[in-house]
């Protein structure tokens, strides 16, 4: 049976037991997974052995997109017609402008300067790892009163988020370094994934 066939429903035999023998894994590129995963591995180590570095880099990476943000917000709002005008469009991308450029001026006036960009950078990442938490937690509440399954897993999650949340907040500056070796942890196991996965020339279907 072709993969790109398969019927949108499970076939079971007659113990209701799924039936997957026919279901062949479908074939993959080798030569571009084992070059993803090569290169995933390598961004993994690279933000695992020099956290600070790759960190910093982050850092500025994320101003950046941010000030190029604010400015394409910025000049949408006059490429727009009049009658399309969003007054809060137009406050978000300066107040995005302003943020980006400021922070961007203070890292890069001295060593020091540094400290706050990722400080901040880092109370924005508190603030919404917390905003997800209590999202989840009110999802978690719709969950239970429909009786729908996983709605533990989704509490568990939505305080996991809050407790991580206050650790950001009460020690940014470590605690963005620390994600960022956490980063090249989580990348390197994709990459050994992806990279046996690639290496067998072969995926399974997922369902």
């Amino acid at each position: 049976m072709n993969p790109s066939s398969r019927p949108p429903y499970d076939i079971h035999d007659a113990d209701y037991e799924q039936i997957l023998d026919d279901l062949p894994a479908a074939p993959i590129n080798r030569k571009s997974g084992l070059l993803s995963g090569l290169l995933l591995g390598g961004l993994g180590l690279f933000l695992l052995l020099s956290p600070i570095v790759a960190g910093v880099a982050i850092a500025y990476l994320i101003t950046a997109g941010l000030l190029l943000y604010g400015i394409s917000q910025t000049l949408a709002f006059f490429r727009v017609p009049k009658g399309e005008h969003s007054g809060w469009s137009l406050l978000n991308g300066i107040l995005l402008m302003l943020f980006a450029g400021l922070s961007m001026w203070i890292a890069l006036s001295g060593p020091a300067g540094l400290f706050p960009l990722i400080e901040s950078l880092s109370y924005a990442a508190g603030f919404l790892t917390a905003s997800a938490g209590v999202i989840q937690i009110s999802a978690f509440y719709a969950l239970y009163k429909a009786k729908l399954s996983g709605a533990g897993w989704v509490l568990a999650g939505g305080i996991l988020n809050l407790l991580l949340s206050v650790v950001i907040l009460l020690n940014p500056i470590v605690s963005w370094f620390s994600l960022t070796a956490l980063w090249g942890v989580y990348l390197l196991v994709s990459a050994i994934a992806l990279s046996a996965e690639s290496w067998s020339g072969r995926r399974a279907v997922r369902f």
